[in-house]
């Protein structure tokens, strides 16, 4: 789950040339459109879909980037209470919400530590597998969830990723979720968080349960 996003030093922010340069590696053009005091917002354009990225900077013109945002606005699809629900629910590291009837697709998130490439283009990797995800709500098709995503198509990949229940009558009973979270396994889902370890527009880590999404159980 992405809460913060940390390098390996610990001045609390990210130079504002090095995320340029990282847009412009990934994305190719990357369109300045205009700055409101430490907020710089660029346009940028991935294989037909616009959105834009705002970098809020400690300080005008400091080049020393503390959050983070992203801002995607889509215009005349049909938007139903069911599909904006469902957007929410596979949603990464975003949000999607409805201004009459403009769907916005926004994320944003606080940055710690220096920069480090590796943690941006998982940033950016986030991003688009939301926009991926919202795209498909949008397309007005049947399809599946996993159509969305080519590695579900790959009958070797659904094969191997498959986990099939015990059979009640001649397998033992096995906890797969406990398993699964193995020192969490003593632990329940926060509730403040929903288990995503993160709250607000913003991204900030849930200080219930330290960014984790998991606390001990409550005793009654």
């Amino acid at each position: 789950m992405f809460k913060k996003f940390s390098g390996g030093g610990d001045d609390g922010s990210w130079p504002l040339a090095k995320i340029v340069a990282g847009l412009k590696s990934k994305y190719g053009d990357v369109d300045p459109l205009g700055e409101d005091g430490p907020l710089k917002v660029y346009g940028i354009q991935d294989n037909g879909v616009n959105f834009v990225v705002a970098l809020m900077q400690s300080a005008p013109s400091s080049g020393k980037v503390v959050e983070l945002g992203f801002l995607a606005r889509f215009v005349g699809f049909p938007v139903t209470a069911q599909t904006l629900e469902g957007l929410n629910r596979n949603l990464h590291i975003s949000v999607a919400a409805l201004e009459g009837e403009d769907l916005f697709l926004m994320a944003g998130m606080e940055v710690t530590g220096g920069y480090d490439d590796g943690q941006f283009a998982l940033m950016l990797e986030a991003w688009r597998r939301d926009l991926m995800v919202t795209l498909h709500g949008l397309s007005g098709d049947h399809a599946s969830m996993a159509d969305a995503f080519p590695v579900a198509k790959m009958a070797a990949a659904r094969k191997f990723a498959t986990n099939n229940a015990p059979n009640q009558e001649t397998e033992k009973p096995f906890d797969m979720l406990s398993a699964f979270l193995g020192s969490h396994s003593s632990k329940q889902v926060c509730d403040e968080c929903g288990g995503r370890g993160k709250r607000g527009f913003i991204a900030r880590s849930c200080m219930e349960c330290d960014g984790t999404g998991f606390v001990a159980p409550s005793r009654r």
